[in-house]
Order: structure tokens, then sequence, then C-alpha cells
């Protein structure tokens, strides 16, 4: 019988991607893999390690290294309780940890106090030897253990546009980034309007996620107030606390709660304050993270808070829910809620972001299927009647994703979304906003500095109207008021030299490779949008120009990710996730659908007919 390798998550941390990514290297050699989703109970845990038998088990937590080294404790113990450590024959299961490199720091000088032996996997700066830390932790030696590195050296090491090397070595040349001015104050109009705050800058307009970890809003609205008169970013994005997306509203249910991960905003007041500390600097809008209860209710409460007022707002379509764990509401439920919310903000006229596909990259969706949920959210957009609709383009995700792979996915989708569009006329306002993975940025600071200049030179091909200014340093912690003034500096020099470099740089975008990867994806995301508008039983055909009120029903969109059609290998709810779909990263960083040997790609045709010839 295979081995098996479980992973999860613990204190509710909902970053599974590094678990995938060690998933994928155990299966390479030869494993049976288990990720769990997050947020499941000691109980739960316990009862997955009884089922599955694991000979390894990896447990991640990405978030604040103190707790995180107490949760790891406190899971550990709690495991030895339950008598899950060891198998049935007394043998001890091999446990691995890996977090941020402060929370390995803590853990490496008290590892006497752990309960077992437990594996530290460092966050290496190699891509390469982070997948030899893993081969290690599997016992995985000799011929295959190369075979494996072999096979994945192509993989994490796609081709590159030299001329971007050059152009970020130049940004973050002696620090000279520093010497960018300030952002202009915006006209009194443009304070209130995203689209007038966009049209007066000419350039991208710049946003950020911030939000400490605290007992109170106290260091929020401190940092808030630092940003504003810095004058660094346009549109600040809170990034709001577990608690306060399942518990606004309700300050008894923080009590004795612990709060890990952003601001713990929790009633009105809260709401308030934390507007009122951007009413300085250059006036950035402020919005608040979309919660998982409560939505449409919560919206009213933001306008009359301040909140939205010349910003714009996110919300998933189908995560955010019990597929991912990240809330409480059953997956019909949550995308007709969804639905609503977007309609809501359609009727009050404020730009809407559906931030679906990143969701998808993080659980390794293939290329074809990325495409296709922008033609998703398309749909539903145009057909709530939003006038300014927001696409979210996140590069270098995953991590391995390449140049070429990037720019023809993300121009396949915008083609994509533009057709779908043609159901609405005049066409509506279709925002690009662009940003870096948080997992393509290396733990060495000064390399991430680099990084984060050379993607957002690789974004300006796209040519944002916003960039999502993601900080150097949150691979190792969350941004601070100086990480994100720093950042913002390193980000508008790139778009500086973009500009100074444009004509040179273009033509990368009509690359033959491009062009043929661009085709390929159109093609077969229009087939599986097509296949999924028949789902709903008032389709009548038509062209992709019509699909949008069939796409647009919360049923028929449950529906394609119950039947599979919607799919990604890291789904793990048992009533979505498809077993049998496998995908493999490919030259250029191209994400692709393969065969039962993981080897082939397949097409949408040729999965969803397998799918079908299943289910009879």
């Amino acid at each position: 019988m295979k081995k098996v390798f479980l992973g999860f998550t613990i204190g509710n941390d909902p970053h599974t991607e590094g678990l995938f990514k060690a998933a994928n290297i155990a299966k390479l050699a030869g494993f049976n893999t288990v990720i769990l989703e997050p947020g499941e109970t000691l109980r739960d845990i316990a009862r997955a390690i009884n089922r599955h038998n694991p000979h390894h088990i990896g447990i991640s937590y990405r978030l604040t290294p103190e707790i995180g080294v107490a949760e790891l404790k406190s899971t550990l113990f709690g495991l030895m309780e339950l008598g899950v450590v060891s198998r049935p024959n007394g043998e001890q299961r091999s446990i691995a940890f890996a977090g941020l490199p402060k929370t390995i720091e803590i853990l490496r000088g008290i590892q006497s106090e752990l309960p077992c032996k437990v594996f530290l996997v460092a966050q290496e700066t190699c891509l390469l030897a982070r997948v030899a830390s893993v081969l290690d932790f599997l016992e995985i030696y000799g011929s295959r253990r190369e075979d494996i590195l072999e096979e994945v050296e192509e993989e994490l090491f796609p081709y590159q546009i030299e001329v971007l090397d050059q152009l970020a070595a130049e940004v973050i040349s002696k620090e000279e980034y520093r010497l960018e001015p300030p952002l202009d104050i915006p006209s009194r109009k443009a304070i209130s309007s995203l689209p007038c705050r966009s049209i007066e800058a000419k350039r991208p307009l710049i946003r950020t996620h911030f939000g400490i970890p605290s007992d109170s809003i106290d260091p929020t609205v401190e940092g808030i107030e630092i940003l504003a008169e810095a004058r660094v970013v346009d549109e600040i994005s809170l990034g709001s606390s577990d608690l306060s997306q399942r518990y606004f509203g309700k300050p008894e249910e923080f009590r004795f709660r612990k709060n890990d991960g952003g601001v713990p905003y929790r009633d009105y007041d809260d709401l308030v304050q934390l507007f009122q500390a951007t009413r300085r600097g250059n006036y950035p809008s402020i919005k608040p993270y979309a919660h998982v209860s409560d939505i449409l209710n919560f919206i009213d409460t933001c306008i009359e808070a301040g909140m939205l007022i010349g910003a714009h707002q996110a919300i998933p379509l189908f995560w955010f829910n019990e597929l991912d764990g990240r809330g409480p509401t059953s997956i019909p439920e949550s995308i007709e809620e969804h639905i609503l919310a977007v309609e809501k903000l359609a009727k009050l006229e404020i730009p809407t972001e559906m931030n679906d596909p990143n969701q998808w990259a993080s659980r390794y969706a293939h290329d074809s299927i990325i495409v296709a949920d922008y033609g998703l959210i398309t749909a539903v957009m145009v057909t709530a009647g939003v006038k300014d609709l927001i696409y979210q383009f996140q590069l270098n995700k995953p991590a391995e994703t390449g140049d070429l792979a990037d720019l023809a996915k993300m121009t396949a989708a915008m083609q994509i979304c533009n057709e779908v569009a043609a159901h609405r006329q005049p066409l509506p306002a279709m925002w690009v906003e662009t940003r870096t993975g948080i997992e393509h940025l290396s733990p060495d600071l000064e390399r991430a500095k680099y990084q984060l200049a050379r993607s957002t030179l690789l974004q300006m091909l796209l040519d944002p109207q916003i960039i999502h200014l993601v900080s150097y340093c949150e691979a190792n912690y969350a941004a601070r008021t100086e990480d994100i003034i720093e950042s913002s500096q390193i980000v508008r020099r790139a778009i500086r030299l973009f500009q100074e470099n444009k004509p040179d740089l273009m033509g990368y975008l009509h690359d033959p490779i491009v062009n043929s990867r661009r085709k390929y994806l159109v093609e077969e995301a229009s087939y599986l949008l097509g296949e999924i508008a028949k789902l709903n039983p008032l389709f009548d055909g038509g062209n992709i120009s019509t699909y949008a009120p069939y796409l647009a029903d919360a049923s028929t969109l449950e529906k394609s990710l119950r039947r599979g059609y919607m799919a990604a290998p890291g789904i793990n709810h048992p009533e979505y996730k498809q077993e049998k779909l496998l995908t493999k990263i490919m030259k250029y960083g191209f994400i692709d659908a393969v065969d039962h040997k993981g080897n082939t790609p397949i097409s949408e045709r040729e999965r969803l007919g397998k799918l079908r010839s299943n289910n009879r």
C-alpha cells in the first residue's frame, strides 16, 4: 500500500497553498495525499488521522509567529492526548511544521518543550531547496530523489523576460526609489469618486491591504493616519480579522476568542474611527474585507460610517464559505448571497470587483478554469448592472507561473471578459487591477524588493488602472506602515521606468508563444462557459455574447461546481472535490489538466466528457 501524507493548517489559517505544494511533491514520490480544510477542530483532525492513517503529517501556519508557536504546541499536545501521534502499530508518525521564518526561529529554540519530534521546514529562498527540504521530510533519497528534483526544476524556473530583470535591478539600485515624491492630493470630487481619482492621477491607482492584529483597532487607526499623511496609497483595504468577518455587530463574541491576522473592528463606531483616520494627507478611500455573513446589511453599515465612498468593494463568487472553510454558509446560500451583494453594490453605483479567480489559482486550478471564471464573474456583474467592473489579475500565482504564461492567461481572460460583457451595450467600464502573488516573494528582503519591482514591471504590460500593492516583506510578516511606504516607492519607481521604456516592452504581449497560448485558452474557456450555460434549464443556444443571463444564475453556478465543470485539485469539500482531476505545471509555467498518468494535457472537451461518462 502507498504511504499517506496528510496536511492541515492550524489556528484557522486559510493559507493552504504551501500544503498543496508539499502534497504535489509527495505525489511525485508515490504518496497518497490528503489536505484538510482550514478551521477543522482538533477532534476533526484526529478523526481524519485515524481514517487515513498517514505516515507523514504536514502542519502549516503563516500568520503571527508567537500565536503560531502557541497553536502548534496546543495542537501537538491535543493530538498526543487523543492518541493519534502514533500509528496503530506503535510507530510514531513523522510530523513537519512550516511557518514564517520568525516562527521557525522561535520553535528551533524551544524544541525540547514540544511533546514529540517535529521536522521544521524553513522557508528557503531557493525554490529547489524548498523541494529538497520536503523530500528530506518524506525520507526520499537516492535516484528517486534526483529524478523528482530534475522533474520539478523546469517547473520552478520557467522562461523569464530578461529585460525585466535589468529594469528591476535599476528600480532598486542605490535605493533611488526613496526619492519618489508623494502622491498628489486629489480634488474634493476625486476623494469621493474612484473614477475621478483615476482620471486625475494619470497613473495606476495604488491600493493596499492594512490591518494590524491586536486586541483593539488602535494600532490600525494610528497606522492609517501615518499612511494617509505620507501620501503613498489611494485606497486602503482593511485587513479584517476573521472575528470581524464572522461576528461584526456582536462585540460579546470577541471576548473569549483570539484574534490573529487582521484588525478586529467590532461595531459601527469602530468603522467610523477607522474611516476618520483617512481624513488627512491625500485622503485615501477605505473599504473593509467582504464579510462571510450578513453581507447585505454590512454594506449599508459601511456606507453610513463613511466607508466605500470613493472606494470599490470586492465580493467573492464561489468562495468564503464551507467550500474553503472561511465561512459558515453553505455553498448554494453563499453564491446566492454574493450575487445579491453585487446587485446591491450596482444599485449604489459602487465599483465592484469579484475576487474569485485568484482563489482558484491558490488551489492549483488549470489555466482554462481560471480564464473561464473571469467569464463567470463578468456574467454576474453585467447582469447585475455594475457600472464599473474591476478585475483583479494576480500575477506570479502560483509562484511557478512564468512571464509568458501570465501574459497569455491574463490577456485571454481580458478577451473572455469583453466577449461575455457584450451582452450589455454599451459596454460598461472595465478596470484592470494587477497584483503580485505573496508566495512569489522571497523571505530574503533584498531579493523580495527586486521581485516586487520586477512583478510590477510585468504587470504594467497589462496597462492596469489599479495596482494592488503587496509589500515586499509579506513572505516574512504582515506589512507595517514603514514597509508599505517603502513598497509604494518601489512600485511607483517601477511604473516610472516602465513608462520610459514602454515602446520596447509592449511587443512581449504579441510574442508567438503568448499568442498561441492565448488563442488556446480562449477556445478552451469559451467551450467550458458554453457547457456551464447549458446547465441552466432556460438556455436556448446562442454564442458567448448571449451567455451572461444563463451563467449568472446561482443554481447553475452551484451545479457547475457540484458536477466538476468548475474544479481544482485543492478543493477538499466532500460534495465538490474531484479526486481524479490532475493538473501539472508545464513548459513556460502553463498549468494544464492532464491525463491519469499525469503527463499529457487534456482539453476541456475531453475532461468534461470523462466527467459525464463517470457520472452515468
